[in-house]
């Protein structure tokens, strides 16, 4: 039996950025667009593994109501076919549409077919590849050039589905993937029709495939860094000052609470740097220009380079008047990503973090959990803001009327 959706409570809007002033400057956005772009283009078919559905459903869900988004999830696509930046090579190509050579060129050069995917592995490298970001009401997928891709999977995903269950059932079929919990970046997916009040709801965790592993080990020597600079010592002697020195209550829980928001900020420093060192650096200066080049000889007849119609893209999407394609750019996307996100987390947890700073404090100063119990929910709090490699999946079903 299927449990029933219970009406969801309104979530605060966040504005992307608080101060505009800071790092987020024309500059820094174009680069970032230009990275996410050409590195997805060319890393998607190295990502696709037989990713499959983890570890599991909600332990809202009832013991049965995961089999059939876990039957749909687990279901083979068998084939379809996508053209890298195919909406820009178009409209380079003009006249040069209705040509054969063309044609054939563009899927040689551009061309992608996936085979015997999984369900489940679509909707992952659908949201994967999508690089959104949510401001002011609005929502932007940067990477502009896997539209065709984006496009090409999400049809054949409805098609799968109205196969599947279309003529019993009205859905709805969402993922969305926050690689940085309350951070609006990252990517979605929506198929289906609005959701009514009582739609049968499932959801499940599906494995993203960016296989970025930040280990226990890593999360402790951040924790000892950071509280090693402490005014009260390490760890344990920040710990044990709650106990010795009651009048300081407050300033050491603030000092707790500053170093656990520390410690949540390097570990995005150090998935960031991991995503773009493991990922997307790889790609970003040693294929572009190739992937350029190629497309550029294709349209020796074109008024227009493929070049040029990337930063007009560019142009377009942002609403700005000039972008550079030359130069290293994996710093640039790194540092836009650590502050994009440390920015959002800290206005969305900080009040969440300071509680919890309070109630550890609490239960160390009342001998309810010791120094290496503490540590252990410090990184538990942690782990809990990082969410790279997972995405959720969630179907919502409903009778059709006759």
């Amino acid at each position: 039996m299927m449990k029933v959706k219970q009406n969801r409570k309104g979530k605060r809007k966040n504005g992307f950025y608080k101060d505009t002033g800071g790092f987020s400057t024309t500059f820094d956005i174009f680069l970032f667009l230009i990275m996410i772009s050409i590195s997805a283009m060319i890393l998607l078919p190295s990502i696709t593994g037989n990713t499959q559905i983890k570890s599991a459903l909600e332990s809202k869900s009832q013991e049965n109501s995961g089999d059939t988004l876990l039957t749909l999830l687990n279901g083979k696509v068998y084939e379809f076919e996508y053209i890298v930046a195919g909406d820009q090579l178009d409209a380079v190509a003009g006249p040069l549409n209705n040509s054969p050579v063309f044609t054939t060129g563009k899927k040689i050069i551009a061309g992608k077919e996936l085979r015997h995917k999984t369900f489940s592995d679509i909707a992952a490298e659908n949201a994967a590849v999508q690089w959104v970001i949510y401001y002011n009401g609005t929502r932007t997928q940067l990477n502009f050039m896997m539209t065709n891709y984006s496009n090409s999977s999400k049809s054949i995903m409805k098609n799968y589905l109205d196969e599947q269950i279309g003529d019993r059932y009205g859905y709805n079929f969402t993922v969305l993937w926050r690689p940085f919990t309350g951070v609006p970046i990252g990517g979605d997916l929506d198929i289906g029709e609005p959701v009514p009040d009582n739609a049968y709801v499932e959801s499940a965790y599906i494995t993203m495939p960016y296989h970025i592993v930040i280990s226990r080990k890593q999360v402790e020597d951040i924790i000892e860094n950071n509280f090693n600079n402490s005014r009260f010592g390490n760890f344990s002697f920040t710990l044990e000052e709650l106990k010795n020195n009651e009048s300081a209550r407050n300033v050491i829980e603030m000092e707790i609470s500053n170093k656990i928001n520390n410690i949540i900020n390097d570990t995005v420093d150090d998935s960031v740097d991991l995503i773009v060192d493991q990922k997307l650096g790889p790609v970003l200066d040693e294929s572009r220009n190739k992937m350029i080049e190629d497309v550029n000889g294709l349209l020796l007849d074109s008024e227009t380079s493929f070049n040029q119609e990337i930063n007009d893209g560019i142009n377009n999407t942002l609403n700005n008047v000039s972008a550079d394609l030359s130069g290293t750019m994996a710093d640039k996307l790194k540092d836009y990503l650590k502050v994009a996100a440390k920015e959002e987390i800290q206005a969305a947890t900080g009040e969440e973090i300071r509680s919890f700073s309070t109630e550890l404090a609490d239960m160390y100063v009342n001998n309810a959990i010791t120094i290496v119990e503490a540590k252990d929910r410090i990184i538990i709090e942690v782990f809990s803001r990082i969410n790279i490699n997972r995405a959720q999946a969630t179907l919502s079903l409903w009778e059709k009327r006759k």
